[in-house]
């Protein structure tokens, strides 16, 4: 059986150990782009018009040009066929990435768009719940600016990047990231979510957090569930130190529990609930 596998760019494929991109491409010199991570179970994107909602949003606050025939039903159709191409069936994440077309410095020529996408085998089906709680430390160090790019998954990643190589230094699953008015936004590649007295609260996209396809899934989700949901409230570390119950969420691995924060230990009761909730919605059960 052959193993190769294939990348997708502006509707061809190539062989991943192929170049597919030159050294001018804007996403690569300048951070000139946006990416969407997507899973998907059995060829199947998941969620994927909250997904190419976002991506709407993206294109029109850069000011990139979409072809008219790129919309959600697209989108799925060529994931379907890039996880096709590679055998993939069973969960995978997909990497959609959006960039401007070449030329120019700073000042862009154009303003037309380049789209890749790569497909990658996770080790687990479907959303499962971590059997281990997760522990987690504050980075300090790079204060996420409040604006107008805050909320999209820019490819300019520094930030995330640099907050990674703490959480390894520090030898913790996941970093909380605070925005520059010292309040807790995000972890490094997710939404947070704390629990305390029952009400679930979760920094409001005016903090500077990324709109997670996840965060507006699992806010709907709890509501229908008979959860209180407060997404108007600022958190500041304090106010995670006296939670009950802290969980992180992302598209690809749905809900992911919390069991400490520096001295803190939590509990995983209404984040297990939650993902056996999701896990239902988006599978069927399976």
């Amino acid at each position: 059986m052959s193993n190769r596998q294939y990348v997708w760019l502006n509707g061809e494929f190539f062989r991943t150990e192929e170049p597919t991109i030159s050294l001018g491409n804007r996403s690569f010199l300048y951070g000139d782009g946006f990416f969407e991570t997507i899973h998907a179970y059995g060829t199947e994107a998941k969620h994927i018009h909250i997904h190419f909602a976002r991506i709407a949003k993206s294109l029109s606050l850069l000011h990139l040009l979409p072809p008219a025939y790129l919309n959600a039903e697209f989108l799925s159709k060529e994931i379907t066929r890039l996880l096709n191409k590679n055998r993939i069936f069973g969960s995978a994440r997909v990497r959609v990435t959006f960039f401007r077309a070449e030329g120019g410095l700073y000042t862009p020529f154009t303003n037309s768009l380049g789209i890749s996408m790569q497909a990658f085998t996770l080790p687990a089906d479907y959303y499962p719940l971590n059997p281990k709680g997760l522990v987690v430390d504050v980075f300090s160090e790079i204060r996420k600016p409040i604006n107008i790019l805050s909320s999209i998954k820019s490819c300019n990643a520094q930030l995330y990047v640099l907050a990674g190589l703490f959480k390894n230094s520090q030898g913790v699953d996941d970093c909380l990231l605070i925005n520059d008015q010292n309040r807790i936004v995000e972890a490094i590649s997710s939404n947070v979510f704390f629990v305390a007295n029952g009400v679930i609260y979760t920094p409001p996209l005016s903090e500077g957090c990324v709109e997670g396809v996840m965060r507006s899934i699992v806010i709907d989700l709890a509501r229908r569930n008979g959860y209180v949901v407060d997404e108007s409230v600022s958190v500041d570390p304090d106010m995670a130190l006296d939670a009950d119950e802290l969980f992180l969420t992302n598209a690809v691995t749905g809900i992911r529990w919390v069991v400490g924060l520096r001295h803190k230990r939590y509990f995983g009761v209404i984040s297990r609930k939650l993902s056996d909730a999701l896990h239902v919605e988006t599978f069927g059960g399976q």
